[in-house]
């Protein structure tokens, strides 16, 4: 009877393990979930920014409109001009055609360039020049059933050399190597004694003789 029973509690408490252990799956993979969404909930005016076929592509949504662009140059520079291409489309209702304001700043900071534009015959488009390297963030603004502002973020690189520069560096570089190899060539190369004065004769010279 002895051996029943403990065998009857062992199947009992592996059976509450299990139990637990599932529970405990569930319950991280609810935690999970909730932060996520949390985490949507507390950023709804996100653009979602994505390096695709060689543009910054643009993405965000609610349940009543849809906004797509795209950035360029992919690998935005400071000094460099910044395309900004965007459409916003209506799930439901008329067609949105009003003016989209556009602002780009570099995270926290409180003044940027601003532009509002309005609708080119599909997109809106608006140019920037970013004036140094830092993280950027463009807000676009605009007004439907509410006023919408949203953030995009993406990274503004330094400004490249234009290759003229750096074909002039280059250039100048080796004629001032070859200067200083010939410097170089000169001072390494044995100086040549002086040439032997010819000894004057100390003896006295012979009379001549006489003529008749």
């Amino acid at each position: 009877m002895g051996g029943v029973e403990t065998g009857h509690l062992r199947r009992q408490g592996g059976r509450r393990q299990n139990r637990l252990t599932t529970s405990g799956r569930w319950f991280s993979k609810a935690c999970l979930l909730a932060a996520t969404l949390a985490a949507a909930a507390d950023a709804p005016d996100r653009i979602a920014v994505d390096r695709r076929g060689g543009v910054l592509e643009l993405a965000w949504s609610d349940t009543e409109e849809r906004l797509q662009g795209a950035l360029q140059p992919m690998a935005p520079r400071a000094g460099e001009p910044l395309k900004v291409t965007l459409h916003v489309g209506s799930f439901q209702g008329t067609p949105f055609e009003g003016p989209i304001t556009l602002s780009l700043r570099e995270r926290g900071s409180t003044h940027g360039q601003v532009q509002t534009v309005q609708k080119g015959a599909v997109n809106w488009h608006a140019e920037f020049v970013p004036e140094r390297a830092a993280l950027h963030q463009l807000d676009v603004s605009f007004r439907t059933t509410r006023l919408k502002v949203l953030h995009a973020e993406f990274e503004v690189g330094a400004h490249a050399m234009p290759s003229f520069i750096l074909w002039g560096l280059l250039g100048l570089g080796g004629i001032i190597a070859m200067v200083m190899g010939v410097r170089m060539l000169q001072k390494e190369k044995p100086t040549e004694p002086p040439a032997a004065e010819t000894e004057i004769s100390s003896a006295p010279k012979q009379d001549e003789p006489s003529r008749l």
